[in-house]
């Protein structure tokens, strides 16, 4: 089908848009990474006045399960000073987060296109859902995960708990942080889904392995490395595994669809 002379097809017609040059874009990266580490200071500035509570709000788990006698000890001088630093930083960047991600997108969005810009605004709460989700769940766990460490502390009639603050705090953060990065496997599966790199028909074929991948995966994002913990977070992500393939089903019917139509209208 022709148009008349002079006349641009609407689906032909191109849009010209101004393109920032390469020194534009180091300038605005520059700004945007000055306004990140603001963001940063001030959460972290927050965390140094909150880390009381937050402090209090991690010891729960083993204080609730510690046996009778157990204590928390410093074993140097310096050790209270950078346990604060270092829970302030983790709770800045945990404020200053929804900041961060509103600068990287302000940079990263030009360069997208509508379709993708979509698909990122309808993926990135469920995102945040699953990540919070896996955050919970691997507090959730930790009394029971430090009644089974501490199941062992009877073979040892003479020994006594004295637990080092800051590598008690530190592990239960990389714990809580390693569930909600695994809780991530639906998303990176719905972005393979729509690259056209997974399909539902090839995660039905390899699930068994993809389950054993699972169980390395769980054993590799646990900080104790124990068989307690690695099924603590391998089992969740087994079920999300079976629920993402009902994920990308949806999404490669979607793009089959469009195929579809668009071979129909080239005949």
């Amino acid at each position: 089908m022709t148009s008349p002379a002079g006349v641009e097809p609407p689906n032909e017609r191109i849009e010209e848009e101004p393109k920032a040059t390469f020194m534009e874009h180091l300038e605005e990266l520059r700004k945007r990474i000055f306004r990140g580490l603001i963001y940063i200071m001030l959460g972290w500035t927050i965390g140094f006045a909150i880390t009381g509570y937050v402090y209090d709000f991690l010891a729960g788990p083993l204080l609730a399960t510690k046996p009778e006698g157990a204590k928390f000890v410093f074993t140097h001088a310096t050790e209270p000073f950078f346990l604060k630093f270092k829970l302030a930083l983790v709770i800045g960047l945990i404020l200053a987060m929804p900041l961060l991600m509103r600068e990287l997108w302000g940079f990263l969005s030009p360069g997208l296109t509508k379709q993708e810009k979509r698909a990122v605004k309808l993926i990135a709460p469920f995102s945040l859902l699953l990540f919070f989700s896996g955050v919970a769940l691997g507090y959730y766990i930790l009394p029971a995960a430090f009644n089974f460490f501490l199941s062992y502390l009877n073979d040892y009639p003479d020994a006594q708990l004295f637990q080092n603050p800051g590598q008690y705090v530190m592990f239960v953060v990389k714990m809580m942080f390693a569930f909600g990065l695994g809780f991530q496997m639906p998303v990176v599966l719905m972005f393979l889904a729509h690259i056209g790199v997974a399909t539902p028909e090839t995660m039905w074929k390899y699930w068994r392995q993809a389950i054993v991948g699972i169980m390395l995966l769980g054993a590799l994002l646990t900080p104790s490395g124990d068989a307690f913990s690695m099924l603590a977070i391998a089992l969740p992500m087994v079920f999300l595994y079976f629920l993402s393939i009902a994920l990308v089903a949806r999404i490669t019917k979607k793009k089959r669809q469009q195929a579809l139509r668009m071979e129909a209208k080239r005949t």
